[in-house]
């Protein structure tokens, strides 16, 4: 079956959507919520099932402050398409139905096995702003890749991550410090560049493409190393 994949918003509206994958991840997910809250900006957290179920105080925190929750799978395992088994889980915890779901590792052959990602009101979300956070240490160049970004524009979306699918502790912890170093640099360049965050569901989506008709496989192994680079596709 085909799906539909939104990559950005209207581009005559000068808003842009700041997301976040892989959380909830306290203590990480409470410092982007810190940092959001401090910038009156509100975002998007696509988040994984296995870390709802451990950390539902974080995912209430997240809802609290006022941010909109999609589904980013139950297990982030690649070739596994556990939407369905995540949705019941983020149903339980927040009351309502997700809306937006992100494919892990853009894996989306894994999404297509989904009932919930088959829904007429379901919507898929990639980005066109993917800095590769996870696999970058530096700060400096997470900025660089948002806000050189030869996409950003109005309705661009935004790729970030607050956490990590991988069962490590110490590497979940670890991977988003960079990130969470560089949000507050990256959230005043998008501001001065005249451009709104919103939430996703304050964004009109426009001009999905079709998988697999008009999206190459592309799927992306998260690294326990360095470097690895993401191409998103023009």
């Amino acid at each position: 079956m085909s799906l539909e994949v939104y990559f950005h918003g209207r581009r005559d509206q000068a808003r842009v959507a700041l997301t976040f994958d892989d959380g909830p991840n306290p203590p990480r997910t409470d410092d982007v919520l810190e940092i959001l809250d401090a910038a009156g900006v509100p975002a998007t957290f696509f988040v994984i099932g296995k870390w709802v179920e451990r950390f539902p105080s974080s995912l209430e925190r997240i809802i609290r402050a006022g941010h909109v929750v999609g589904n980013h799978s139950y297990s982030h395992h690649y070739r596994v398409g556990d939407y369905d088994k995540a949705e019941a889980v983020i149903t339980n915890q927040t009351g309502r139905r997700s809306i937006f779901t992100r494919a892990h590792g853009f894996d989306y052959g894994s999404l297509s096995q989904s009932v919930f990602a088959q829904l007429p009101t379901t919507r898929i979300i990639d980005a066109d702003v993917n800095p590769a956070d996870y696999a970058q240490t530096d700060p400096e160049a997470i900025v660089n890749a948002v806000l050189e970004s030869e996409n950003l524009d109005n309705g661009s979306i935004i790729d970030l991550h607050d956490g990590s699918e991988l069962d490590d502790d110490a590497q979940r912890l670890a991977r988003p410090l960079p990130m969470i170093d560089a949000l507050p640099r990256i959230i005043e360049g998008i501001k001065q560049r005249g451009l709104q965050p919103v939430r996703l569901d304050e964004i009109e989506l426009i001009e999905p493409r079709l998988w697999p008709e008009q999206l190459d496989d592309r799927m992306v192994i998260s690294p326990t190393g360095r470097g690895l680079s993401l191409r998103v596709p023009s």
